[in-house]
């Protein structure tokens, strides 16, 4: 009888050491660069506990064998580790790619049917025509002169807006948002500071997420007092 006892108890330790809930601790990384993570929401998805990773990287969290945990943060994909056993883990998170649209910019003296010639009485500027009088691309420009500079001066100008329009549709507040955890004063700082400028946006392989993500880690490293602009310090004055 002792002995059955005994046997019980046994079992009934056994059982519940192996459902306890214990802390599990690990450290989250970028993919690739292994450059640390703060801020990742870690969550056990069957006890609904959440923590967030340290400044290090670090997080900790109590868990069973059995248990999923799920990593989560801004401008990187979500991650879910089967936990197996209590040892210290390493999560590795992949960031996602977001791309600006390319602007696709058409000359703009293609479209302007009343474009003048300025250098030559101011006459219209006509669509260049084939022998047979089709459009064959191009417009005509009177012998002896080459494209105005006030056409440049449009074409660019046309380019910039389309341009700038775009980058303010990507890099608002709204968007901005949903890629660097800031709200606020912080957040109309970050993106006073490195709204991207039309060079930057017109670069190859230009990638706004990556692009969040490095200007965020710069932005956190900044000293408070050099967090805000002359324009921002002045609208705080005038408030």
């Amino acid at each position: 009888m002792w002995r059955s006892l005994l046997l019980f108890i046994v079992s009934v330790l056994v059982y519940c050491s192996a459902s306890a809930q214990i802390p599990v601790s690990g450290k989250v990384y970028e993919l690739g660069t292994r450059v640390v993570l703060p801020g990742v929401k870690v969550q056990n998805t069957t006890t609904k506990d959440n923590t967030l990773s340290n400044a290090a990287g670090i997080f900790s969290i109590k868990a069973k064998a059995g248990d999923i945990l799920i990593f989560e943060s801004f401008a990187y994909k979500t991650d879910t580790v089967l936990v197996t056993n209590t040892r210290y883990l390493e999560i590795h998170l992949q960031p996602q790619n977001t791309n600006l649209k390319e602007v696709t910019i058409e000359n703009k003296s293609s479209k302007l049917g009343n474009l003048k010639d300025t250098t030559f009485h101011n006459q219209t500027v006509r669509y260049l025509r084939d022998e047979n009088g089709n459009l064959k691309g191009g417009i005509a420009i009177k012998f002896g002169y080459g494209k105005g500079s006030n056409e440049k001066r449009n074409e660019k100008l046309a380019y910039d807006t389309l341009a700038t329009r775009a980058i303010d549709k990507a890099f608002n507040a709204a968007n901005v948002s949903k890629y660097v955890p800031l709200k606020g004063t912080d957040l109309k700082q970050f993106i006073a500071i490195y709204r991207p400028t039309i060079k930057q946006y017109k670069a190859p392989n230009f990638d706004l997420t990556l692009y969040l993500n490095d200007c965020y880690k710069k932005f956190k490293a900044l000293p408070p007092n050099q967090r805000k602009l002359a324009s921002l310090k002045a609208d705080a004055t005038d408030n």
